[in-house]
């Protein structure tokens, strides 16, 4: 297995080659090897510093036993399929899978989340997809995890269930923030930063910089439209591309989800570090040979 060490100070400075993390989507025969894991279940879009306690237990475990690390990815994300909601993910799926393996992820278990996965009782979830699929060893989650249909599974129902068919709960309850204020550590704090343009204090919670998949279309640098963004303004970004390679910081103008800025060829990521000004932007930039 390829844990990292206690987890998950994720490294902006410089890139560390993983190896490929696998993505089952629940159908046909799992991969040798990656029965009984130590699996993970919740909400992780983002992997802030809450989703980062939890990472942390759960490698222990997993190197205690000797045993894969997973992580439950639903596809669409619940709120796209029952809402139809765009623009929220803190983490598009390129930049949420290469986080779950810099964070030592061996198996990323991805059904399709439809209308029959929806309508699973809680009970027909765990026996489905943890028990006769995974054979998990253990699940790690938050005290507030709910599944099934209804939302009607919680974590008392997951504890019962796993000393009938033999699988460990471990629970983690919520994060504070260690500033004065004690804020809550949640995808929705974060998010509720993001958008009003305070990406310093989306950053704290995070523990690493607001990071978003761009790119390059035929009329410009475009953004996934599941992918939440700050208000409009001018903003100081970095510019990354393949591998994490770092192509240099640029500012960045965006008005209505469309970014403007001279990025240089090949960008496929963007750090986003501070905000010079929310608010409407009229700067625009003249097109050069490698796109804006």
């Amino acid at each position: 297995m390829r844990h990292s060490a206690d987890m998950v100070a994720m490294k902006q400075d410089r890139f560390i080659p993983q190896a490929p993390v696998v993505v089952h989507d629940g159908t046909g025969t799992l991969p040798d090897g990656l029965r009984g894991s130590v699996l993970l279940l919740g909400n992780f879009d983002g992997l802030h510093l809450g989703h980062q306690a939890l990472f942390a237990l759960a490698a222990r475990r997993a190197r205690k036993v000797g045993c894969p690390l997973a992580i439950l990815q639903f596809d669409p994300h619940p709120r796209h399929h029952f809402r139809g909601e765009q623009g929220f993910l803190i983490a598009g799926n390129a930049v949420q899978r290469r986080l779950l393996a810099e964070a030592g992820i061996d198996l990323i278990y991805a059904p399709v989340f439809d209308a029959q996965f929806a309508g699973q009782p809680a009970e027909s979830f765990v026996l489905n997809h943890l028990v006769a699929r995974l054979g998990i060893l253990a699940v790690v989650t938050g005290a507030d995890f709910r599944f099934g249909q209804f939302r009607a599974g919680d974590v008392p129902l997951l504890q019962a269930m796993g000393r009938i068919c033999g699988f460990a709960t471990h629970v983690v309850g919520e994060c504070r923030d260690r500033g004065d204020e004690g804020v809550r550590i949640s995808s929705s704090q974060v998010r509720q930063f993001i958008r009003s343009g305070r990406l310093d204090e989306a950053e704290r919670l995070l523990g690493r910089p607001f990071e978003t998949a761009i790119e390059a279309g035929p009329t410009g640098w475009q953004f996934d439209p599941m992918q939440i963004l700050p208000p409009d303004g001018i903003f100081m970004v970095e510019a990354r591309g393949a591998a994490g390679r770092r192509l240099g910081r640029r500012m960045l103008v965006l008005k209505g989800r469309r970014p403007e800025a001279r990025l240089p060829a090949g960008t496929s990521t963007l750090l986003w570090h501070a905000a010079a000004s929310v608010g409407a932007a009229e700067t625009r930039f003249e097109r050069t040979n490698n796109g804006l």
